[in-house]
């Protein structure tokens, strides 16, 4: 192999593999048979031509009208997932309440009637991953109720500002895809592309992360160190990175981890870009993207090995 063909067979790369099945060897002797004597470098016009058709062709793939079943199944499991995202927002709020009542008056004076009272949220959050897991229309419905009793309870029920806030509209949309889900048995699939074990090992890793990027603005003196509160959703955005990545490994999962991240990040205030210096918003973003990078380059190594016939 001369080192010209070599070098266009590296430019082929950023094909989709199927793609180069068909027609990398009629490309590559169409280019060969284009070059001048002697040349040992792809001219730079042809590189171009090639990374702009790579281009087109994961464009089409991705956004063209072969790619709507994926799109549909990729909207469908972040309506499924939705409601773990709330769940997880839910424990990790009652977390941080409970710790700051432990810390500031002491375990033993902690009345069990608080200890109920925090955990209403997690239940109402609860229900509705209940629902969308087991596709029970009974538990959907009962999500619902308890819902609607939660909101009464409160000062301004059913009031606009209070739906819109992160702790009414987000729940109302969760109990919303649940009943959606649970009424609508493709919808109730779409949460079966990820397997039971993935659900065990990432729901306690979202807890955590959501936890800590929260707990940073309530354990450092925000006066005097208001430069560290600028970092508190970066150990959310890292773990939703990493779940990002992961989820790339389909296409429906890399659909829905598109769809999901925006609202995701913002659980973990990167909804306050407009108030962070650029320099540290862009640093926040490439936390994620880091997490995303190596969750990506991991997965697709151990797939490689699985694939790799045994020596």
């Amino acid at each position: 192999m001369s080192p010209l063909e070599a070098r266009y067979r590296r430019l082929l790369a950023v094909y989709p593999r199927d793609h180069r099945a068909r027609h990398e060897e009629e490309m590559i002797g169409v280019l060969l048979a284009g070059a001048p004597p002697g040349r040992t470098r792809p001219h730079p016009a042809d590189a171009a031509d090639l990374l702009w058709g790579a281009l087109l062709v994961h464009g089409r793939r991705a956004f063209g009208p072969v790619s709507a079943p994926a799109w549909r199944a990729g909207l469908a499991l972040a309506v499924a997932l939705w409601p773990f995202l709330m769940l997880t927002s839910a424990m990790a709020t009652q977390l941080l309440s409970v710790a700051d009542s432990v810390r500031y008056v002491g375990l033993a004076f902690v009345q069990p009637i608080s200890i109920l009272l925090r955990a209403e949220p997690i239940v109402v959050a609860a229900l509705p991953v209940l629902a969308v897991l087991l596709g029970r229309r009974w538990i959907a419905a009962l999500g619902v109720v308890l819902f609607v009793l939660y909101q009464a309870g409160g000062p301004r029920f059913l009031d606009l500002d209070t739906l819109l806030s992160p702790n009414g509209g987000s729940l109302l949309l969760a109990q919303i895809a649940a009943v959606a889900i649970a009424f609508a048995p493709a919808a109730h699939r779409a949460i079966r592309v990820i397997p039971r074990r993935a659900l065990l090992l990432w729901g306690p890793l979202a807890v955590a992360g959501l936890t800590a990027s929260k707990a940073i603005v309530r354990w450092v003196d925000v006066i005097a160190h208001p430069g560290i509160v600028t970092w508190k959703p970066v150990p959310w955005l890292v773990v939703a990175g990493l779940a990002a990545g992961y989820a790339c490994r389909s296409a429906v999962g890399r659909r829905a981890a598109l769809l999901l991240f925006p609202p995701a990040a913002a659980l973990g205030d990167l909804g306050d870009l407009p108030s962070v210096p650029t320099a540290t918003a862009l640093a926040q973003l490439g936390c994620a993207a880091l997490a995303f990078t190596a969750a990506v380059t991991v997965t697709r190594r151990r797939r490689g090995q699985r694939r790799a016939p045994a020596s």
